[in-house]
C-alpha cells in the first residue's frame, strides 16, 4: 500500500515522464484542431544559440574550441485548420536581421532587425505542410520549422 507521500511521488515521476516525451517530440504550436477555430493566434520567438564546445571526442577525433551557432524559432511548428485566419505576432531575440518567411505562402515573407516586433495576418487557404525559414541565412544557421494546414 503507497503512503500519501509515495503516491504524491507515483504522481509527479508520471508527470516528468510525460513532459519529457512532450519536449523529446519537439516544440509544435496547435491551435484550433479540436473546435474548428476561424482565427489562430501564435508568439514567435527567433532565438540564436551562440555556444562553444570546450573540447569532445566525436568518433575517435578530438575537437576543441568548436563555435556553434544557430537560430530557431520557437515554437517552431505551427498547426491550423483550413480557411483560419492566423494572426501571428513575431519578436526577434536574436543580435541580428533575420526572416520569417513560409515556402508556398508569398504574403508570409518579414525581415526583422535584432530586438523587432512585427504583427501579420493571412487565411491558411491551402492543406499541406509548408517550410517555415530565414531567406536571409542558409538553413544550417536558421533552422526551418513546418506551419501544417489540415481539413
Amino acid at each position: 500500500m503507497l503512503t500519501e507521500g509515495g503516491k504524491m511521488m507515483k504522481k509527479l515521476n508520471l508527470t516528468i515522464i510525460i513532459g519529457a516525451i512532450v519536449i523529446s517530440l519537439g516544440y509544435v504550436a496547435i491551435t484550433g484542431l479540436t473546435n474548428k477555430a476561424k482565427e489562430a493566434n501564435f508568439t514567435i520567438h527567433i532565438r540564436a544559440y551562440d555556444i562553444t564546445i570546450p573540447e569532445a571526442t566525436i568518433e575517435g577525433v578530438q575537437i576543441k574550441n568548436v563555435r556553434q551557432f544557430n537560430v530557431i524559432n520557437e515554437p517552431s511548428n505551427l498547426i491550423v485548420r483550413k480557411g483560419t485566419k492566423v494572426n501571428i505576432n513575431i519578436i526577434n531575440e536574436s543580435p541580428i536581421s533575420e526572416n520569417f518567411s513560409i515556402d508556398g505562402y508569398e504574403e508570409v515573407n518579414w525581415t526583422l532587425k535584432s530586438k523587432e516586433t512585427k504583427s501579420f495576418s493571412f487565411i491558411a487557404n491551402k492543406v499541406g505542410s509548408y517550410t517555415i525559414w530565414c531567406n536571409l541565412h542558409p538553413k544550417n544557421i536558421h533552422l526551418p520549422g513546418t506551419f501544417s494546414v489540415i481539413e
